[in-house]
């Protein structure tokens, strides 16, 4: 046991069996490296941290925008932030949706534009298995009694997180 625990210490530059305080410099190559990773893990940590902070900032400002710029009739704005293959239509009254259909999928989401925005906040968001956002947003519309909520689906494309679906419920 002694010859084990002697070749141990060895190895690890004399670090278990050298008595008193240990200065810095005398910390073996392989503690001090155990010591590097677990900075380095910190700091990937805090990165990762700040970078979803960052994207839900990111999305919760989408949002509110998108839903403002559809209650504003900014056509040009809407269009902008839709992702390829999504649809706006604008109704003969001026309500308005967006729609994305694929071969097994079709989703229209509708927004009662022909009203009026009274307030939209920014709940939530989720990032599903596939990469894509879900974003929730509280909708008060003039005339209705309760909030909506809706659900604006994201994908990156170019760098760019863009709308390509919209759910919406009371």
């Amino acid at each position: 046991m002694l010859l084990v625990l002697t070749m141990t210490d060895m190895f690890l530059g004399g670090a278990i069996l050298r008595f008193g305080e240990q200065e810095p410099e005398d910390i073996s190559a392989s503690l001090s490296g155990l010591n590097g990773a677990d900075s380095q893990f910190r700091r990937q940590k805090e990165t990762e941290e700040d970078d979803a902070k960052e994207l839900g900032e990111l999305i919760a400002a989408e949002s509110c925008e998108f839903v403002r710029a559809a209650f504003s009739r900014d056509r040009a704005k809407v269009v902008s932030m839709l992702s390829e293959g999504t649809e706006y239509l604008v109704s003969e009254d001026n309500s308005s949706y967006i729609r994305y259909a694929t071969g097994d999928l079709h989703v229209e989401g509708y927004m009662a534009t022909d009203r009026k925005l009274e307030v939209v906040t920014h709940n939530w968001y989720v990032i599903e298995d596939d990469g894509t956002i879900i974003s929730g947003v509280q909708v008060k519309i003039e005339g209705e009694q309760d909030f909506q909520t809706w659900y604006i689906h994201y994908r990156k494309s170019f760098d760019e997180w863009k709308v390509f679906m919209l759910e919406n419920g009371i």
